[in-house]
């Protein structure tokens, strides 16, 4: 039993172990009763000599019933430590699943806008295309168009000369 006091201890020094942990506490009186258990086997009491007499051997079954009592409270600890632990992790990798979901959403949320975006900025790149083409054909119409009336109002102009020049030679005439 010995032995196990150090790697307990260890334990007891993990920085794992949180202030509030009563752990330390626990193996301290743990050491403490190994102590008594240790004093308690030494002693030689008896009428016989060197053997133990029977109020040593019960201090001595005293002291281990002690030292298994404060194992059971260290076992108790280590297992409500480790059930933390794991209902810990559990939680932890819970919210690591959703944060990692709710990223993936986020990603693919943030890509179908810049895709809806870029969808918008190519219709309004081929609507100003289109606009600019109509407005080009629009200007070249009106520029046919002030041609044409040109040539209609020469021709109008060309014709009223004519029939003025027309009547004035035909009341030369008369």
């Amino acid at each position: 039993m010995a032995a196990w006091v150090p790697v307990l201890s260890a334990a007891g020094q993990d920085p794992a172990v949180t202030t509030d942990s009563p752990l330390p506490g626990l193996l301290r009186e743990r050491a403490t009763l190994t102590r008594q258990y240790a004093d308690a086997s030494a002693q030689r009491h008896s009428l016989f000599g060197n053997k133990p007499s029977k109020k040593d051997l019960e201090e001595v079954v005293d002291a281990l019933q002690g030292i298994v009592d404060k194992d059971q409270q260290i076992v108790d600890v280590l297992n409500q430590t480790a059930q933390t632990a794991q209902s810990t992790s559990v939680r932890l990798a819970a919210t690591t699943t959703h944060i990692e979901n709710s990223s993936r959403d986020d990603r693919n949320l943030t890509a179908q806008r810049v895709s809806e975006l870029q969808n918008e900025t190519e219709n309004l790149r081929q609507r100003e295309k289109q606009r600019l083409t109509k407005m080009r054909d629009l200007e070249a119409e009106v520029t046919e168009a002030k041609q044409g009336h040109f040539v209609r109002d020469a021709l109008i102009a060309g014709l009223a000369v004519l029939s003025v020049g027309l009547l004035v030679a035909l009341r030369r005439g008369k």
